[in-house]
């Protein structure tokens, strides 16, 4: 004869899902950080982080159009600009191209892990090119986006040709964001920049210089405090910026 199937004293309100945790997991997060971090800083190499203002940063009232080659100020004629949505200034060495007032909104450094890959050559209608790609993942305290720079040590420079692909945590019933939830960019695809193009514009300038600043020391972490440049949020909020 089969048992009788006991009746809860209470009805139940979760669905019948009795596994579900609802409260956010903050320690799984911050254990999820530390071990990323701790490869980073442990097999990384040091790289300059260029994120470069745009148009969203514009329409958010962080940053103005060049004076120089935009003529927002009434410096120049600025007609041919709003037309084009260009700078009139080939290569501006006030704001890089981007027509923004500074170029960028941080210049920074933090530890990357880079993919290894081989020299490419490939004929192209202005020459030959180096057609290289690469994949980028640093850590998760500042957010690149399309168009962004990174330097390495050996004087190379590579651009976004897209954005990251944000790799977040999910813990409990909360939305995902950058600032509490998310642990690297797992996915951050780097194209070479060609010498001679305006990436190469960006301080320093001089190959000694960049792996003098990447390289040689003894101090382990490094402070750079000297050479950063923040103008603005390294995460934007979500919702306001993303």
């Amino acid at each position: 004869m089969p048992l009788p199937i006991p009746q809860p004293s209470q009805p139940r309100t979760d669905s019948g899902n009795r596994f579900y945790v609802r409260a956010p997991q903050v320690w799984a997060v911050d254990q999820e950080r530390y071990r990323h971090d701790q490869a980073l800083w442990s097999l990384g190499e040091y790289s300059i982080f260029y994120l470069m203002w745009s148009l969203l940063d514009l329409e958010a009232g962080l940053v103005t159009r060049c004076l120089r080659c935009y003529g927002t100020g009434g410096t120049v004629d600025n007609r041919k600009a709003k037309v084009y949505n260009q700078p009139t200034i080939n290569r501006c060495p006030d704001c890089f191209g981007t027509t923004y007032e500074g170029g960028f909104r941080a210049r920074i450094v933090r530890p990357a892990l880079w993919a290894d890959n081989d020299e490419a050559e490939k004929p192209d209608r202005q020459g030959v090119v180096h057609p290289e790609t690469t994949n980028v993942e640093s850590t998760w305290d500042f957010r690149m986006r399309q168009g962004d720079y990174i330097i390495r040590a050996d004087g190379s420079r590579w651009r976004l040709p897209v954005s990251p692909r944000r790799t977040t945590l999910r813990s409990g019933y909360d939305h995902p964001s950058q600032k509490d939830t998310a642990i690297t960019y797992a996915q951050m695809q780097a194209r070479l920049e060609e010498e001679g193009t305006v990436a190469y514009d960006l301080l320093p300038t001089s190959k000694i210089g960049i792996h003098t600043l990447l390289t040689q020391s003894s101090e382990f972490p490094r402070d750079f405090g000297s050479f950063e440049i923040i103008r603005a949020p390294l995460v934007p909020a979500d919702g306001v910026i993303d």
